[in-house]
């Protein structure tokens, strides 16, 4: 696409990684290493910063990472699958050690994937601290163009400093003069003992303050992509007023790099689908490509095995369970079923006790999950046997999928199948998110009949989207706003969380969202109660989990990064 901001490709242009909070974790430096004297001018600072872009995947082949599919910048696994959103699918044996525990919140601190996640995120911190110590070092470039390469780099620290915090709890923050006493081993590790949220938040707000509107490729991060992801911050940080005010910043004036301004596409399947990458309604993705001679390491690597097995083809991960499927049942004038956690389900799949279920159901339902009879993209009608296995359920995640039309044009020929190693844009911040952040800041510290509108704003780009056909005894799709104001705050809470789930469902929040909320321990048990007693799922039984809040709700710390830390890491 024009003016797309362009991939990292198989050369490495960073120095040496850290993952630990101590620079002897790796002291190999990889092949095709440029040194800062060559990349000490704006040109180079630049190619080192499209490498630290690259990370926002969470994936590089040098970092030596397990299964590499824990580390996936869509958070699929410690998001979508912690966030009962999703079982963990394919076989059990499958990626069982590294998956199943979080699926069961019963993981410890010696997981592969927890470790791999840990890696990928500090590799992303190591990249933005070298931008900082090089550009700190070139003397010839504009105020204007040092601020943009700041803003730029101080944005994407933030970045992956929240997804070690949200992730983890107890995270260590670097920024460029801690990482270079690291280097310089004038230091011998960071503690993870602080929380770091309050250097998030000024390095976002940093961003958000300094960054320019216009920019040169439309998947660089701008003043308005900065400031969602602040306002995100802050909702996390509990500080809505401020939110508040920077959100509706970004909804009211908010624009691209390039100059479009956001706003809801005309139909909720165009946020995933290539054609319509980088679409008004994008405000940070990874830039995913193909065929450019990276054997698909600049596609869609962190969802590369989250298809059905048979169909588009792929190893079947990532399967959408009944407790979230059922959440798309809508009752005869559009509106979200009040208790949908019953027998009737979207697919029985030949299990006892449970019913066709044969009414209305969100539009979006059939643009988030693939389930028996309803066409797949167009791949033809997806079957439940497309599974690889009964445990993973009888259906299958489509927001990562591109259309078998586009196999042509968009995937990596490296790869077994043709669904992966896509050009498909990982979509990490969408216009909608912001609307709905905005909402709940507003509930918080605003206007209840404002987070109304916003909220119905989001429902109303549902209800006219184009919709999948059908058997009517399949359920008829239909969505409409919410007519009746919210008499209460409690009200109006009630349908912003489930609204979130229903528009970003699949896309990697969900878990994050239930700790900040803290309902994490309500949601996942009831969760764990429907869900266990299933004939499918084996893994949720022998025994059936219990979630517990505050203990579970961060994953470990892992326990290769406290024997790394010289005693500063702690769990």
């Amino acid at each position: 696409m024009k003016n797309k901001i362009s991939k990292i490709l198989a050369i490495s242009i960073v120095v040496t990684g850290l993952y630990a909070c101590k620079k002897s974790f790796l002291e190999v430096s990889p092949n095709g290493v440029l040194d800062e004297a060559t990349l000490s001018s704006e040109k180079g600072i630049n190619k080192l910063l499209l490498s630290a872009y690259a990370m926002l995947d969470g994936h590089d082949g040098g970092l030596g990472l397990g299964g590499e599919w824990g580390s996936g910048g869509s958070n699929f696994l410690f998001g979508g699958i912690g966030g009962g959103e999703a079982n963990k699918g394919s076989d059990p044996g499958d990626q069982g050690p590294n998956m199943t525990p979080v699926q069961r919140h019963d993981i410890t601190s010696t997981n592969g994937a927890i470790n791999d996640r840990w890696k990928a995120i500090y590799e992303g911190v190591k990249r933005t601290n070298t931008v900082l110590q090089v550009l700190a070092k070139v003397p010839s470039i504009s105020d204007a163009n040092r601020k943009s390469l700041a803003g730029q780099a101080r944005f994407l620290r933030a970045w992956y400093h929240f997804q070690a915090r949200t992730t983890f709890g107890k995270a260590c923050y670097l920024d460029e003069a801690i990482d270079l006493a690291l280097s310089n081993k004038e230091i011998l590790g960071v503690s993870n003992a602080t929380d770091i949220f309050p250097k998030i938040v000024e390095d976002a707000k940093f961003a958000y303050e300094n960054l320019p509107v216009a920019l040169d490729a439309v998947g660089r991060v701008n003043k308005y992509a900065a400031g969602a992801f602040y306002g995100k911050v802050l909702l996390f940080t509990k500080d809505f007023a401020t939110a508040k005010t920077v959100l509706t910043d970004v909804v009211n004036n908010g624009r691209n790099a390039v100059g479009t301004a956001y706003g809801l596409n005309t139909n909720y399947e165009d946020n995933f689908n290539t054609v319509t990458d980088n679409s008004k309604e994008s405000v940070l993705a990874f830039q995913s490509s193909s065929q450019d001679n990276a054997g698909a390491r600049n596609g869609n690597w962190g969802d590369l095995l989250n298809l059905p097995a048979t169909g588009p083809g792929g190893a079947g991960f990532y399967c959408p369970t009944y407790f979230f499927t059922n959440r798309f049942k809508t009752d005869a004038n559009g509106i979200p079923v009040a208790n949908p956690q019953n027998n009737q389900v979207l697919d029985p799949a030949g299990q006892a006790g449970l019913t066709q279920y044969a009414g209305n159901v969100d539009t979006r339902l059939d643009w988030t999950i693939g389930r028996n009879g309803v066409p797949y993209l167009d791949w033809g009608t997806y079957l439940t046997s497309w599974q690889r296995d009964v445990s993973a359920g009888p259906f299958g995640a489509k927001k990562t999928c591109i259309r078998q039309g586009q196999v042509g044009a968009f995937h990596d020929a490296s790869i077994w199948y043709s669904a992966g190693g896509v050009a498909l844009n990982l979509n990490l911040i969408r216009f909608s998110d912001v609307i709905l952040m905005l909402a709940e800041a507003e509930i918080e510290a605003g206007s209840l009949a404002t987070a109304f509108d916003l909220i119905n704003r989001v429902r109303a780009r549902a209800a006219t989207s184009t919709t999948v056909t059908y058997p009517a005894t399949f359920g008829t799709p239909k969505t409409a706003v919410y007519t009746t104001p919210f008499a209460t705050k409690a009200d109006a809470t009630t349908a912003l969380r489930l609204e979130r789930q229903l528009e970003l469902g699949l896309e990697g929040g969900r878990f994050f969202d239930l700790v900040r909320w803290g309902i994490a321990s309500t949601e996942l048990n009831a969760y764990y109660a429907y869900e266990s007693p299933l004939p499918y799922q084996v893994l949720l039984k022998n025994p059936v989990p219990s979630y517990a809040s505050p203990a579970n709700d961060y994953y470990p710390v892992p326990q290769q990064q406290i024997d790394l830390g010289n005693g500063l890491i702690v769990r």
